[in-house]
């Protein structure tokens, strides 16, 4: 599993991006920090996913899980808790396969879309839980407001990954379908 995982230098970058995704997120939807405080999210990656949360195709997916606080009953004590389960293979394996992109400009890209995956079901824009028919219409506006995000960023390769993600190539492996509902 060693060569299908992010390895230092990965996660060296993966920290970069988070960085930028978060910023330009919370730029694009004017969140504070305490908003974000609200809407609780992790990033992972493969070798920290338990089984549910991995994917055999999707690059990234979001995982809701209702949590509560310990040694607590009522209702106010639970809380939603998002994790965007990076598939690191996926991600390893689609920079393979084109030359076209590089790890920093895909990463962002990913990590940006999820974002706006979180955002969306944090702040009930969207129900988590919808028919499959429903995913993809989530799935092509997540992929517009992703573009929109990112469209004023000036990066080397950034404008590749867009391009590809705008003429819709890959979409369906991003993370339609994979939006998994577990409990803490």
């Amino acid at each position: 599993m060693a060569g299908c995982t992010f390895q230092a230098t990965h996660k060296q970058v993966l920290r970069e991006a988070v960085v930028i995704a978060e910023e330009v997120t919370s730029d694009f939807y004017k969140l504070s920090r305490n908003q974000w405080r609200q809407t609780p999210y992790d990033i992972l990656t493969l070798e920290e996913l338990r089984q549910p949360e991995i994917s055999s195709h999707a690059l990234a997916l979001v995982a809701k899980y209702n949590c509560c606080r310990p040694g607590r009953v009522l209702k106010s004590a639970h809380f939603d808790l998002y994790r965007i389960c990076l598939q690191d293979h996926n991600i390893l394996r689609k920079l393979a396969q084109s030359e076209k992109f590089s790890l920093l400009p895909l990463l962002i890209y990913v990590v940006t879309h999820e974002l706006v995956h979180v955002v969306r079901f944090g702040h009930f824009l969207q129900l988590f839980e919808v028919p499959e028919t429903d995913k993809a219409k989530e799935e092509a506006l997540v992929h517009h407001l992703t573009q929109q995000i990112l469209a004023p960023l000036r990066m080397s390769q950034l404008d590749e990954v867009l391009q590809y993600y705008r003429r819709g190539e890959d979409q369906i492996k991003l993370s339609q379908g994979t939006h998994k509902s577990l409990t803490c």
